[in-house]
């Protein structure tokens, strides 16, 4: 089934689901390996023009998964779950939903205040949004990534509450896990 039921995720929700939540892994790895690169290495600049084609490829999923989340809304979250954890649950994903378009945008804008263009794959180049401007691009930086490490700490913890549910409550009711394989 393509759409989401009121028990379990569609197959469009856990492909969206799955697929990015590799590409941001990849990407914060990614990141953290380029940036220690020597400047002059040729790698440094294929690795931060990917990097930059892949955010906003994220950019443009997070936006069409919000999209399909209002178009097929997603299951219920289960009974047997206690108040707290369907108020941490729900908090965890808001929050890592805003980063998902946070990030990029901030990479974006990094990038435009650094002068430095955002190639699409080497298809075309994306519109320059703001000028160079040396203490912002500093600035932008830092934002970006931090709100990287953020997403990082978020995808841990809802890694740990669906695990918690699965292997430690061990109820077939409350198990979040099962909803998205």
């Amino acid at each position: 089934m393509l759409t989401n039921t009121a028990d379990t995720y569609g197959l469009v929700s856990r492909f969206l689901h799955w697929l990015m939540a590799l590409m941001i892994l990849a990407m914060i790895g990614i990141g953290a390996y380029m940036t220690d690169l020597a400047r002059e290495d040729p790698l440094r600049a294929q690795l931060y023009s990917m990097h930059k084609a892949v955010g906003v490829t994220l950019l443009g999923l997070a936006v069409i998964r919000i999209l399909w989340i209002l178009a097929s809304r997603p299951p219920v979250m289960p009974v047997a779950l206690q108040r707290w954890e369907v108020v941490l649950a729900k908090s965890t994903v808001g929050l890592l939903y805003l980063l998902m378009l946070a990030t990029p945008i901030a990479g974006y804008l990094m990038s435009n205040t650094g002068g430095k263009p955002i190639s699409y794959f080497g298809l075309f180049e994306l519109p320059v949004l703001m000028g160079e401007n040396h203490d912002l691009h500093e600035a932008l930086e830092e934002v970006h990534e931090i709100l990287a490490f953020t997403i990082l700490a978020l995808v841990i913890l809802h890694v740990a509450g669906a695990l918690k549910h699965r292997f430690m409550d061990k109820d077939p009711n409350a198990d979040v896990l099962k909803r998205m394989l």
